[in-house]
């Protein structure tokens, strides 16, 4: 686990549900809130869970116990020119 997350003392992160409209307004606050372990926040449009934001180790670690291959963007890619 990387430096900072919760994890490391045995707690889990807590997972807050958010509206799609507020995540919007705060997304560099709340990518803080993941980045150091502190939540996992689940991004939810209309009441319909849409999608839930984790931390990057996290998402790897999860990758691999599932057996799948780890699609991460390298740094070399420019984050402006993915497909949307």
């Amino acid at each position: 686990m990387s430096k900072g997350t919760s994890a490391e003392d045995g707690r889990l992160p807590r997972t807050v549900r958010m509206k799609s409209a507020d995540l919007r307004k705060n997304i560099v606050k709340v990518m803080g809130r993941v980045q150091y372990g502190r939540e996992h926040i689940q991004a939810v449009r209309y009441q319909d869970p849409q999608a839930v934001i984790v931390p990057v180790d996290w998402y790897e670690q999860a990758c691999r116990a599932m057996g799948e291959e780890v699609r991460l963007p390298t740094g070399d890619d420019d984050p402006d020119s993915t497909p949307r």
